[in-house]
C-alpha cells in the first residue's frame, strides 16, 4: 500500500497582466495546470536573478583583492616547480 501525503501550501491571490500571446498560450493549458506552470516559471526566473546577483557580488568582492607581491616572477616559479625545487614565494 502506498502512502500519499498532500501538502497544503499557503495560497496568495494576485493579478497578472499578460500579453495577448501569453494569454493565448495559457488558454491551451488545462485548468489547474496554469498556476503550477506560472509558479515554476516565476521560481526559475527568481533563481536566475539570484544567481546573477550572487555573481555580481562575487566579482565585486574579488575586484577589491590586492595581489600579493612575490620575490619571483611567475615564469621563475614555474621553472623551479618543474625542476622539483621548493619555491620560497
Amino acid at each position: 500500500m502506498k502512502n500519499t501525503r498532500q501538502v497544503e501550501h499557503e495560497k496568495i491571490r494576485t493579478t497578472l497582466y499578460l500579453t495577448p500571446e501569453n494569454k493565448q498560450g495559457l488558454d491551451r493549458i488545462p485548468r489547474g495546470q496554469k498556476t503550477a506552470l506560472m509558479n515554476r516559471a516565476i521560481a526559475g526566473a527568481l533563481k536566475e536573478l539570484e544567481k546573477k546577483e550572487n555573481a555580481k557580488q562575487f566579482v565585486d568582492m574579488i575586484a577589491g583583492v590586492t595581489p600579493v607581491p612575490t620575490p619571483l616572477s611567475s615564469e621563475e616559479m614555474i621553472r623551479q616547480l618543474r625542476a622539483g625545487k621548493e619555491t620560497d614565494a
